[in-house]
């Protein structure tokens, strides 16, 4: 296999949750561009119905929208076995939907409702748990296996305004560790990749409706962090070129937060 043979995914399956739009879009988009036969799926119908099109378009007979709520069991397990079906095995998870963009700003940390924090937990972290789990018999039917999971920078700096996103995404990260311990004897890789803020579309759409202004953070490179930025990393830990690599977190930050 040559070097560039090492980040090819032709013929592999992915699966990207929250793969309709924000960040997640951008992650479909790469993985089907690299030769992965690709499965959008989100919540939200609209975005599955034109994004899909769209990609589907691009890369025929490549490119599926599945409507997807990452905290019900049944609605995982209704997707799983369409992808079951219609292709039969499942190499890559991009577990990348959860809850971020719509949270409220707040002045502190407190004062928080409860609903809201149940399900930021329920999306973030015991959604990341219920699509693994139950992408697994899929996924061990061929001996390859790629579970990808988005955490974030807050998860090692906190956030006082953010304070339940951040706890989730910590719990992401360790969910990373536990996982592939558990996986590992099945040559299954389990990693995570940490962006630091970015310039989503998502992100972009919400600052403007609250009437906020593009705040940089302190970075060792200095410039606002895109989309782009995250997808040399989603490929890599995608393809056969990680295949030693498990358990890892990856920062993508531009250096503002280094360990």
């Amino acid at each position: 296999m040559s070097a560039l043979d090492l980040f090819k995914l032709d013929d592999k399956v992915a699966i990207v949750t929250g793969g309709a739009k924000g960040i997640g879009l951008f992650y479909s988009e790469a993985l089907a561009e690299a030769g992965a036969r690709v499965v959008m799926a989100d919540i939200d119908p609209k975005a599955v119905g034109e994004a899909g099109a769209r990609l589907a378009e691009e890369h025929p007979g490549r490119v599926i929208g599945i409507e997807l709520d990452v905290s019900s069991r049944s609605s995982i397990e209704a997707m799983v076995a369409e992808v079951g079906a219609r292709w039969g095995r499942l190499d890559i998870l991009v577990n990348n939907a959860a809850v971020f963009s719509v949270l409220p700003s707040r002045p502190s940390a407190w004062e928080i409702a409860d609903e809201e924090w149940d399900q930021v937990m329920a999306v973030n972290v015991r959604g990341v748990y219920a699509c693994t789990e139950v992408c697994l018999d899929l996924m061990k039917r061929d001996a390859y296996g790629r579970v990808i999971n988005i955490a974030s920078g807050l998860a090692f700096k906190g956030s006082p305004a953010l304070i339940h996103y951040a706890a989730s995404k910590g719990a992401v990260v360790n969910l990373t560790r536990s996982m592939a311990t558990e996986l590992g004897p099945a040559g299954i890789t389990v990693n995570a990749i940490a962006p630091g803020a970015t310039d989503s579309p998502t992100v972009l759409a919400q600052r403007a409706a609250r009437g906020l202004t593009a705040r940089r953070s302190q970075r060792i490179l200095d410039r606002d962090e895109v989309p782009a930025d995250l997808l040399g990393t989603l490929i890599y830990l995608s393809s056969p070129a990680s295949e030693f690599v498990t358990g890892q977190t990856i920062v993508v930050d531009g250096g503002s937060y280094l360990h």
